[in-house]
Order: C-alpha cells, then sequence, then structure tokens
C-alpha cells in the first residue's frame, strides 16, 4: 500500500473526532450480541480476545459458551490440566492460544487480587498478551483510555485519513488511533471501530452506502491504493498414516515440523508409502495450505514415540481438526 510518512494534519484528525458520535449511535444500533459483550468482566473479555485472534467470530461463539461452563473463571482455568484445555480448544485452532491463556490463568492468580490488572502497561507483561490485547482488555473491562489497535481498526483510520488516495504508514495510524481514543467509555470507542471494520469497511467490497462515516470519509468513492498484498500460502505435500491393528489405532505427539504440540496425532511421514491413498485432505496451517494424502497400515512408522488406543481414548484424546476430520471421514470413531 503506498503510503506517506506524515501524521493526518489536524483539520483531518479534527473532523473524524466530530464524526464518532455518529459512529456510537450506529454500533449502539448495529453490534452483534455476542456473548461476551454481557457483563464483559476481565476474565471473560480476555477468553474472547485470545479465542477471536485469527478466527471468525461465528466459529468462536460455541467454543466461548463451552469454555466458561467448563472453565467460569482464572481460577478453574489454573487448576486445570493441560490436557483437558486443549480438549476443549480442539478444532479452534492456533493452540498456542489455549497453551498461552492457561499460563496466563495460572499467572493471575498469583497476583494480587487474583485478578487482571487495569494498566495496559502491566497487562502487556503477562503470557500471551501483547500491545493490541492490552489495549482491548484495559477499555473494555476496565474502562482505560487506550486503544486497540487491529487490522479493523487500522483499515478504518487508514481510509477516514487518506490523502490524495495514500494511506498513512502503520506507525502514524496507531498514534492516531490512541489519539482519538476517548476518556469517557473507550471500549465502547474501540469496539464501534473494530465493529465496522468487521462489517461495514470490510477489505474488499466495503458496504460505504450504509457507513455512518461516509460523509466523513475521503475513501468512500475510490479506495487508497495497494500495492503490499498478502502473499499467497505456501503449497505442501505430506504424507499421514492412519495405522490400524485388532480395533485400536496408533497415535503419537510429535510431528516432523514440530505442529501441535501436546496433541495427539497420526503420523506424518516425508515419504511417500506404498499402495493408494484411501483418503486426500487439504487444510491451511499458518502461510501453508497443506495438501495430505492418508495411508492405511498395519504397522506404525519407525523412529515414532506412541502408543496403540482404543476406540474410547481416541475418542476422548485431544487431535488436530485435519487428522480428526481423517478419522470421521474414514468411519474410524
Amino acid at each position: 500500500m503506498r503510503s506517506q510518512t506524515t501524521s493526518p494534519v489536524p483539520a483531518i484528525e479534527s473532523k473524524i473526532r466530530r464524526s464518532l458520535p455518529k459512529l456510537y449511535a450506529w454500533y449502539r444500533k448495529n453490534q452483534r450480541p455476542l456473548p461476551w459483550r454481557t457483563r464483559p468482566t476481565p476474565y471473560r473479555t480476555a477468553v474472547a480476545e485470545f479465542m477471536c485472534q485469527q478466527t471468525r467470530i461465528a466459529t468462536v461463539i460455541p467454543y466461548y459458551l463451552r469454555w466458561m461452563r467448563t472453565f467460569p473463571d482464572w481460577s478453574r482455568l489454573a487448576r486445570s490440566s493441560p490436557s483437558r484445555v486443549l480438549r476443549l480448544w480442539e478444532g479452534l485452532g492456533y493452540y498456542r492460544r489455549a497453551r498461552l491463556l492457561h499460563s496466563l490463568a495460572k499467572a493471575v492468580i498469583r497476583l494480587p487480587g487474583k485478578e487482571l490488572p487495569a494498566d495496559p502497561g502491566a497487562l502487556h507483561k503477562l503470557p500471551g498478551i501483547g500491545d493490541y490485547t492490552a489495549g482491548a482488555i484495559a477499555s473494555i473491562a476496565f474502562g482505560q483510555s487506550a486503544p486497540a489497535f487491529d487490522g479493523n481498526v487500522a483499515r478504518v483510520l487508514g481510509r477516514l485519513a487518506a490523502q490524495s488516495g495514500r494511506t498513512l504508514k502503520l506507525a502514524a495510524l496507531r498514534s492516531l488511533a490512541g489519539r482519538l481514543v476517548p476518556r469517557r467509555d473507550p471500549g465502547l470507542h474501540n469496539q464501534a471501530l473494530m465493529e465496522l471494520g468487521a462489517l461495514i469497511c470490510l477489505p474488499k467490497n466495503p458496504r460505504c452506502p450504509v457507513c455512518p462515516l461516509r460523509a466523513t470519509c475521503p475513501s468512500r468513492e475510490k479506495l487508497p491504493s495497494t500495492s503490499r498484498l498478502k502473499p499467497a500460502p505456501t503449497a505442501q505435500r505430506e504424507y499421514i498414516l492412519l495405522s490400524k491393528r485388532n480395533g485400536r489405532i496408533w497415535l503419537t505427539q510429535n510431528h516432523p515440523q514440530g505442529r501441535w504440540r501436546g496433541l495427539h496425532l497420526l503420523p506424518t511421514v516425508s515419504r511417500r508409502p506404498c499402495g493408494s491413498a484411501k483418503a486426500r485432505i487439504r487444510y491451511p496451517f499458518t502461510r501453508y495450505v497443506v495438501h495430505a494424502a492418508v495411508f492405511v497400515t498395519r504397522d506404525p512408522p519407525a523412529g515414532f514415540p506412541g502408543r496403540w488406543m482404543k476406540p474410547m481414548e481416541v475418542r476422548q484424546a485431544t487431535l488436530p481438526a485435519p487428522h480428526r476430520k481423517i478419522l470421521d471421514s474414514l468411519g474410524i470413531d
């Protein structure tokens, strides 16, 4: 995206600021009824922020509700075993988030009052909490005047502050976001900006005619030019073995690339096994799109630590979604 190094001139910033009441009115009327927006405690807000990272809201909701029934507070989460935490997270992906949230719970119960601090700087020192998450928790749960600067906010402010078809650099947009946060209802402000980016100011085909800030936005007729595109995912091929004998399945916790630490896995090998593939699956993983062929064998591969599991043990084990899908597709339950 072409960018300019200067900050927006005061007139532009002032114009954005004057338009914010329209944004807040739109948000109050059109916000999605998300479960974590009811009684936004520090714990509920933190869990939602961890789950929503790189994951669609519609996917998160049932996981969030199930999580809250099982782990209603920091103490219950901290006392749980890692395997139970990962099991409840199964299918949500990016399992590092679950491990960090578990570590955060253990850190919180060692704090005075066994609760998160309100200060964004203090929040930032805790496991799994970066700039955005610290700002979101501080503003939404504690009413602290701190920005929650994510991709949606960057896109909205980038379009509002664009000049001559050019956007500001990311650092300038982050600074603008900080200056715009009001002292009153900062959580409402941050959530309104994020909601506008999620529902109206879309990356492609934004819904400008229904945008509450359309009269203010210089990008409503033509979006700022983009030159930096997200790189296409790299294709990767792998071979997955379903070793089955006497009604049992052989599972490991080792992956050649170190993926899915702490989960049970069907073994993945680099060389194509003999015979014909019984199934094929395609799934994304970080910057890759993985094309996997599945082979059914009687013996597990050499060099992998693992063990045979009965069907009930396999059902209770925590598997990544692609491996669970393989078992389901082959009628293994």
